[in-house]
């Protein structure tokens, strides 16, 4: 946020699937918040309008005389002592164009007076723990009213929470019978390709300057953002640039899924070694576009072991994930499904019957043994007592045999039962670009020559020991704008569909035309977008009466065209860096054998650097014979060679490519530059 340079003194921003605010700039010092003051009058008169059951919003109310003083240099609706009004359309007046003499009246209609009313305020306040909040007035006068960013996030998380305060503050314009006007909104909604204004709140004083509270949808996930103490009338401004900030280099991610295991816990004496513990829910968070799964840290806090003596119901511990230190992910660990321990008094009726055996078999041997002593003639009697000292000899060896057999087969039957517990283990889940909306996943035609494009479904979706998070794409995602997309670092259908909400329509933004209708609307990212903007300006200057079009930019599936083309998860044109360019004045079409005869191609071989674009696929680098499958090699051959596709890069290494500083003062190609820069390990297998 530093580098947005803000107008604004102060600013909060909150997403609440993060989990934790943004704030610099006196963000935690009181300041005057001027007309932000009103929606805490809001909020409170709705609050009071449920207690009451003799008001409602459809109320006639008679505007008091005391609703119309201390006014002066505020803004006001032309209330008039005596007037009938709705409640509802005074609500309407105080949020929309911010009227004072609307909030007195709103605060009078539900409260005796003013001075009670305020205290309500306060006492509200303090109870949603806004500790650097005091209000004097219902409508923002700055004497003892200020606040500070952080606290009046606080208010509006909680004022959202009721379904009528979410109407008025999402509300631009909204007619008031009973005022016999319309009431506007004193900023426009804005909705940019990638997030828009859901609605908000403005105040000014001359001690506040310009304030402004406001909620955004960015790629899915919901924002709060507070500034103040802007001049110029620059908080507008301000609330845009850290949306569009936030939609380029944040991205909302799937961080856990229902069922995802999270911890697996060692359990001593049972059946099941290890207890698995498993996520409840899904989890959805915003996090940094180039951050991958070992930026997080994964944590359990709780108990080594589950014993028999631990209690169905219990709390085992915690698990959490820390992303940079912040808290983003947590879910308490409970031991609802007990696990079946082993019965040791088995143990030992196992023992006894082996004793019971062993000593049955000793027995058996000499009754058997005397037995037969008995009935032998005494004539034999020196023989039997021989062979009866033989077998006594050998009893103690037959009954240490016994023995050991009973040990061995107690120790087969039951020693899984006297195994130590299982290691407790802490489980990574798979990080996952949230789930596209539905307009996100309409394919679009990119190819030239009308063909069919083919959905290849994310296929090569690339692994390597950079990238442990394959559906956020390859292992140069965070290069920026010198990411690389080809068959050797593919991405997969999430990246696509995740990249494609970053951008915006430079056909709407700056009129550059797209002489190919259906290819998606001219979609590039924000900085490219700008300085194509400026180097078709260029071009049209240099070339008076020629204006240089697109016919392809961002592309969300990839083609089955031949040779030129790339399958989706493999194409340049996913970067959302890459436009085809052309001058119909020249031709129309893009062929490799006609197109570098173009003025276009020319002006852009010896210019576009300058503007931060290369020549994504020059003729040096095509590699072999140009049949399929496209030939990537080792060394930095594209395998393609294509005059009209321009990829922004931005103008230090554009100029690098362009001059040849790796390439022996020639054209280089991108794959080449950043195999030398130490960007690439291994062109051919996709590492960095």
């Amino acid at each position: 946020m530093e580098s947005l340079d803000l107008n604004s003194r102060g600013y909060y921003l909150w997403n609440d699937s993060l989990g934790f605010a943004m704030g610099e700039n006196e963000a935690e010092t009181t300041v005057p918040v001027a007309s932000l003051t009103k929606m805490m009058t809001a909020l409170v008169a709705l609050e009071e309008l449920d207690r009451r059951e003799d008001l409602d919003l459809t109320t006639m109310v008679k505007v008091p005389a005391e609703a119309l003083r201390g006014l002066a240099e505020f803004a006001v609706v032309g209330l008039s002592a005596g007037q009938e009004v709705s409640i509802e359309d005074l609500l309407y007046a105080t949020m929309l164009p911010s009227a004072g003499d609307a909030a007195q009246a709103l605060t009078l209609s539900v409260s005796e007076n003013l001075t009670n009313f305020v205290d309500l305020m306060n006492a509200r306040a303090t109870e949603i723990g806004m500790t650097n909040t005091h209000f004097s007035n219902t409508y923002g006068r700055d004497e003892e009213n200020y606040s500070t960013p952080a606290d009046m996030v606080k208010l509006i998380k909680v004022a959202l929470a009721n379904p009528e305060f979410v109407k008025v503050w999402e509300s631009f314009e909204k007619e008031t019978p009973t005022l016999g006007k319309i009431m506007k909104k004193t900023f426009l909604a804005n909705d940019v390709g990638g997030w828009r204004i859901l609605g908000g709140k403005t105040g000014f004083t001359n001690a506040a300057g310009r304030c402004l509270a406001s909620t955004a949808e960015v790629e899915g996930a919901k924002y709060i953002l507070v500034t103040v103490g802007a001049e110029n009338g620059q908080h507008v401004a301000d609330a845009e640039k850290v949306y569009q900030k936030i939609m380029e280099d944040y991205e909302p991610v799937k961080i856990v899924s229902a069922g995802d295991k999270l911890v697996g816990i060692g359990v001593k004496g049972g059946a099941t070694r290890v207890l698995d513990i498993v996520a409840e829910s899904d989890r959805e968070v915003v996090l940094a576009n180039d951050v991958r799964q070992e930026d997080l840290e994964y944590q359990y806090d709780g108990v080594a072991e589950v014993t028999r003596e631990t209690e169905a119901g219990s709390k085992l511990g915690e698990y959490k994930i820390l992303w940079d230190g912040h808290e983003v992910f947590a879910q308490e660990i409970y031991y609802n499904e007990p696990v079946e321990f082993y019965n040791y008094a088995l143990v030992g009726l196992g023992a006894g019957v082996s004793l019971v055996l062993l000593l049955s078999a000793t027995g058996l041997v000499v009754w058997r043994k005397r037995r037969e002593q008995g009935r032998n003639s005494e004539k034999n009697e020196k023989r039997k007592g021989r062979d009866a000292r033989g077998w006594q000899k050998w009893l103690p060896l037959g009954l240490m045999i016994l023995f050991v057999l009973s040990v061995m087969v107690n120790y087969l039957v039951f020693q899984s039962w006297f195994a130590p517990a299982g290691e407790t283990e802490i489980y990574q889940t798979e990080l996952k670009v949230a789930e596209k909306e539905p307009e996100a996943q309409e394919s679009e035609s990119a190819e030239e020559g009308g063909e069919n494009e083919e959905d290849e479904g994310g296929a090569g979706v690339q692994k390597n020991a950079q990238q442990t998070t394959p559906v956020l794409g390859n292992c140069t995602m965070n290069y920026g704008n010198l990411m690389l997309i080809n068959p050797n670092f593919r991405v997969g259908t999430d990246f696509i569909a995740a990249r494609k909400r970053q951008l915006i329509s430079i056909s709407k933004t700056y009129g550059i035309p797209e002489y190919k209708a259906g290819n998606g609307d001219n979609l590039m990212m924000p900085e490219a977008a700008e300085r194509l903007n400026e180097m078709v300006k260029a071009y049209r200057a240099a070339n008076p009466g020629h204006e240089m079009g697109t016919r392809s930019c961002f592309r969300e599936r990839g083609t089955t065209c031949g040779r030129l083309c790339a399958a989706t998860g493999t194409s340049d044109h996913h970067t959302g860096l890459t436009c085809d360019l052309i001058d119909n004045a020249y031709g129309t079409s893009l062929d490799t054998d006609e197109f570098s005869k173009h003025k276009e191609w020319q002006w852009l071989k010896e210019n576009s650097y300058k503007y931060g674009f290369i020549d994504r696929f020059p003729e040096a680098w095509a590699g072999s014979a140009m049949t399929e499958p496209i030939n990537v090699d080792a060394n930095g051959s594209t395998g393609l060679f294509e005059a009209w596709h321009y990829r922004y890069v931005g103008v230090e290494a554009a100029t690098e490519i362009a001059t040849g500083k790796y390439n022996n003062g020639k054209y280089d190609s991108l794959e080449h530059y950043l195999k030398m820069t130490g960007k690439v390990k291994d062109l051919k297998n996709g590492e960095c």
